[in-house]
């Protein structure tokens, strides 16, 4: 008899324990990851959310894990993770435990609930699709080797935020954002209390490059490594070849380095960023920012999560990103589904 009900802080280990089981992929490309101490840890960045655990004979069998978010006219349901023992997989649990979630978004109105969900992981998108789900968009997930020193010389004004600068950084934030699926516009306020809010993020952490003294571009360099480190468990295969092919050539000049397989690394991600497109090279010194700061700190990747139209991939492409897939599925419930043919990547959403 499988009883389902809310989590407990008692729960912690089991479902830790879980998770490190469960591998997101296929037998060709997986990824796990390590969430330390905390599983609750991740959902503490949200301000309304809840975790699900599903029990057999007693036994912790699995879990799902929501949150509730407020747009700007309706509320909408993120679903940030399904988790299944492996021994307990096949018998409708995960079914279960998605209508727990979709109850809860039937409960508070809410226009429609989504997931994210990485491209190897195909028995994931079955079980959404199987349940009306859509898959709607794809997301990027650049991922950048700090492999060497990129040029010191700038033509712009590059430091981290003054607290007076804050309005006007918001202003380009919401300009570049404008009309994206799943974007709520920022005040300066709600800006600083949610960068603050994110581990690992914070105000002091938001960069902005300026021209004749306007701010032209901005972004944050978060070390989301602080809520989770991944290792792929089954390397890309893609991946394999480049590191054959980089390990000749790294014996003649500096070359990106691949994550070895089943070694846990560390990831910085560039997020909330937005540049005037005129200003294309403000943000390429952004990045050459945070580049030179993961070389000097031994920390070897850092990239982001974004739609695929962003202008900031054109960008990325000068520092050889290995890149990936995450599909968005999304169902309505109680009004219709956003226009997501274009979309805002809250960097909470896909920390694993």
């Amino acid at each position: 008899m499988v009883n389902i009900r809310s989590f407990k802080e008692e729960d912690n280990e089991a479902l830790l324990s879980i998770e490190r089981l469960c591998p997101e992929g296929n037998e060709e490309c997986a990824v796990a990851v390590d969430k330390g101490p905390d599983i609750t840890a991740r959902y503490e960045l949200y301000d309304n959310w809840e975790i699900r655990v599903a029990e057999e004979n007693e036994t912790t069998a699995g879990w799902i894990g929501w949150t509730i978010k407020q747009g700007p006219e309706q509320k909408y349901v993120y679903v940030a993770e399904v988790m299944v023992h492996p021994d307990y997989r096949r018998q409708g649990l995960a079914v279960k435990l998605l209508r727990e979630a979709e109850k809860a978004a039937h409960e508070v109105k809410a226009s429609h609930i989504y997931s994210y969900i990485y491209e190897p992981n195909e028995p994931s998108m079955k079980l959404f699709e199987k349940l009306g789900y859509i898959q709607e968009r794809d997301v990027r997930i650049i991922a950048i080797s700090a492999y060497k020193k990129e040029h010191a010389e700038r033509e712009y004004e590059l430091a981290r935020i003054d607290e007076k600068d804050l309005p006007e950084a918001v202003r380009l934030i919401n300009n570049y954002y404008n009309g994206k699926a799943q974007f709520s516009p920022f005040t300066a306020p709600s800006f600083r209390t949610y960068a603050n809010r994110v581990l690992g993020y914070g105000i002091e952490n938001f960069l902005v490059a300026k021209w004749k003294g306007k701010i032209v571009a901005c972004g944050g360099f978060w070390d989301s490594s602080v809520l989770m480190e991944m290792a792929y468990t089954k390397e890309p295969m893609m991946w394999k070849l480049m590191a054959n092919a980089y390990g000749i050539l790294r014996h003649f000049i500096s070359m990106p380095r691949i994550p070895p397989e089943g070694k846990f690394f560390r990831f910085h991600s560039i997020v909330d960023h937005a540049f005037e497109p005129e200003h294309a090279l403000a943000m390429e010194e952004t990045m050459n920012y945070c580049n030179n700061l993961m070389f000097d700190t031994k920390c070897e990747f850092f990239g982001a999560y974004i739609d695929p139209d962003d202008p900031i991939l054109g960008i990325a492409k000068k520092f050889k990103p290995l890149s990936e897939t995450m599909y968005l599925y999304a169902k309505p419930i109680s009004g219709r589904l956003p226009d997501f043919s274009s979309i805002y990547v809250d960097c909470r959403d896909p920390i694993l």
